[in-house]
């Protein structure tokens, strides 16, 4: 089992450059990068390598998206800067040696349809796809949840599956997230089964709060290793805000099977 942390949402109470060698000593593989924009891309590149890290992971700006604002990928008005922030993003991942990149959420803003909020997301996964074909790049899409964000474009799983087998491209994929799945009321492992054959990316969170495993609802452990017997054999994304400081946060590593080197 590999196992990837977000250097983004973890270990915080370092600075940036220092969360990837914290990330290593700590016992994980590879590091996810939510926010391209908090640091300078080559010396991130760096310190992932001195690290000997895997970069799994990084995200496409979604502007105020995380402030509660509409975010790029699906809204109207603002295909230039969703544009700007993708080239960025996959400039960012050549460098970076990152394995994915996730194109990020949008939501539908106030006087705008769900239809031609879908229509703008379409057309900007289509530019994706043509921008990256000649590096290869490996894109993710994902759901969020109706409870943290009642109005994301993609709200549940099936309507981001949709659009991946919509669109029918072999370096699109799902990005699986047992937290937003958790808060829609589904069953994580009997949700992963529906979408195995197009997830490439899972990463996790405990129900309530977002918090490390252990914190709330859900058997973290038990859940990521019946997916991994269900064949999946991608990365597995520690994406979660941490209770207490990160390190103090990490019992539940130790009920995790040993994973492979980076």
């Amino acid at each position: 089992m590999q196992l990837s942390a977000s250097v983004s949402f973890m270990f915080r109470e370092l600075p940036l450059l220092e969360r990837f060698a914290a990330a290593r000593a700590a016992g994980f593989a590879g590091v996810e990068i939510q926010g391209l924009a908090e640091g300078d891309v080559d010396e991130m590149a760096r310190a992932a390598r001195d690290a000997q890290l895997q970069v799994v992971l990084i995200n496409v700006g979604s502007r105020d998206y995380a402030t509660g604002g509409d975010g790029l990928s699906g809204v109207p008005g603002r295909e230039d800067a969703f544009r700007e922030s993708l080239e960025h993003a996959l400039d960012a991942a050549a460098t970076l040696g990152a394995l994915h990149v996730h194109l990020g959420p949008s939501r539908i803003p106030a006087g705008v349809s769900r239809d031609d909020c879908l229509h703008t997301y379409l057309a900007n996964v289509r530019l994706a796809l043509c921008l990256s074909r000649a590096k290869g790049t490996s894109l993710l899409i994902e759901a969020m949840n109706r409870v943290d964000a009642p109005t994301a474009l993609l709200a549940d799983l099936q309507q981001a599956a949709d659009v991946v087998r919509c669109l029918g491209s072999q370096r699109l994929g799902l990005q699986f997230d047992v937290y937003h799945t958790a808060m829609n009321g589904g069953d994580p492992v009997e949700a992963f089964t529906h979408v195995r054959a197009i997830a490439r990316h899972v990463q996790f969170a405990d129900v309530p709060g977002r918090h490390e495993p252990g914190t709330g609802s859900l058997d973290i452990p038990a859940i990521l290793q019946a997916i991994g017997r269900s064949g999946y054999a991608g990365w597995y994304g520690a994406e979660y805000h941490p209770q207490r400081s990160t390190v103090e946060s990490l019992a539940w590593l130790a009920t995790m099977p040993k994973q492979a080197p980076a």
